[in-house]
């Protein structure tokens, strides 16, 4: 019994926390987490020039390095020494680099340059969402994120605490880099968040003397797989030697010479996310990208949302299912599901009966909640609920004899 109170006092404060993220969040319009399935591949570079390159098209951008062993953004923004700022209410705020871009690393916050961050899982996933509910960014246009490579707890976080960020793999044009490409697309889809396109970083090569283009190394590489793939290819970033200099000197590529083929290159890239960004978010608004989730006894729906066995989710794209897969969800206790959907990346959920304050839970996540369900076989209520033939009722929600609100 003892645990009992800990418990509901851990759960109380994971959901005090996660209210105060989807605040942070809901005034963040755009989040791009570019990530790369191996390192070398330059996607600090490539994170850190959008960033810059967003801001000189006078979008208010972020910038959140979750390299929390390697942190690099501080060093190429030539901000080692960058501080936080103290707000009148006492609230921190990002280190700003312009008045266009602010960022935040966890490099500024170590004892010295030199002490090594050894943190396990826990602690990582603690970091990182601190560096989202302590840091009052503001209102910003985009946040971008700059993960360490791989699929480890870093990127793992990001998806399970920003649930509608978008994925920018970067890759080289090499083989042996598209092999690593393919399990961060694997990732995103296994973590169920949308890849907004590829990036073909050191793609060919600039002449360091004369400045023209040179093919020394492959190209197009990451063009062929994204294509075949079906991904948006948002651009090709070439071998530039000056970018290594540029970075090393804090003084990123497409400020330091806006008049190079590389920061035409960048430039390229920017419109190209910018374009492909809002075509993603209207398919969202419109109703043609959604992932319903459902809480299921077998094959039909089951009767009482916060018993259900499993979850069924359906990917839906163009009106039409094109995955599903069925998930146990965690023990239930007050506000758990309802976390978990948002963690799963629910847009919608469908139920037989649900609780009126597990819908106040589900709606402050931004997840639409359609009771009154019939427990019927549940693809074909998913296939209902597309055809406009089901919609909702809200007479269904479940309340306590008291009068109050049952949170299952």
């Amino acid at each position: 019994m003892a645990e009992e109170p800990k418990s509901a006092a851990g759960s109380l404060i994971l959901e005090q926390q996660d209210k105060k993220i989807r605040e942070r969040l809901a005034r963040i319009e755009n989040k791009l987490l570019v990530l790369s399935g191996k390192g070398g591949v330059g996607k600090s570079t490539v994170a850190i020039n959008l960033a810059i390159g967003l801001s000189l098209q006078d979008f208010h951008v972020g910038l959140l390095d979750v390299d929390l062993h390697g942190p690099n953004v501080p060093k190429m923004l030539g901000l080692r020494k960058g501080k936080l700022q103290r707000r009148p209410d006492g609230s921190l705020g990002p280190i700003v680099y312009s008045p266009n871009l602010k960022f935040i690393s966890i490099e500024p916050l170590l004892p010295r340059e030199d002490a090594a961050v050894i943190w396990r899982g826990p602690m990582k996933i603690s970091a990182i969402r601190q560096f989202i509910y302590d840091i009052d960014w503001g209102d910003l246009d985009y946040l971008v994120i700059d993960a360490p490579p791989g699929t480890g707890d870093e990127p793992m976080t990001v998806a399970k605490t920003i649930p509608d960020a978008y994925a920018v793999i970067v890759t080289t044009p090499q083989e042996v880099s598209l092999i690593d490409v393919k399990k961060s697309i694997s990732f995103c889809r296994h973590v169920n968040m949308q890849i907004l396109g590829v990036v073909e970083n050191m793609s060919g090569f600039i002449c360091p003397h004369c400045g023209k283009d040179v093919d020394l190394f492959k190209v197009g590489g990451g063009e062929r797989l994204a294509r075949e793939l079906g991904i948006p290819f948002l651009g090709r970033i070439p071998v530039d030697p000056r970018v290594v200099a540029a970075g090393d000197a804090g003084k990123p590529m497409i400020a330091a010479y806006p008049e190079s083929k590389t920061a035409e290159a960048f430039e390229n890239l920017v419109r190209n996310v910018i374009a492909v960004t809002q075509q993603m978010n209207k398919d969202r608004q419109e109703g043609r990208i959604m992932r319903i989730a459902m809480p299921v006894d077998g094959p039909r729906l089951s009767e009482h949302f916060g018993q259900a066995p499993l979850f069924a989710f359906y990917n839906v794209e163009g009106g039409r299912v094109v995955a599903k897969e069925v998930l146990k969800p965690p023990p239930h206790e007050p506000g758990a599901i309802p976390r978990w959907l948002s963690e799963q990346g629910a847009t919608h959920v469908i139920a037989s009966h649900i609780g009126a304050r597990a819908v106040e839970l589900l709606k402050e996540a931004g997840i639409q909640v359609l009771p009154g369900a019939p427990k019927e076989n549940a693809d074909q209520v998913v296939e209902s609920f597309l055809k406009g033939e089901f919609k909702g009722d809200e007479s269904a929600l479940c309340q306590h004899e008291e009068g109050r609100a049952c949170t299952h």
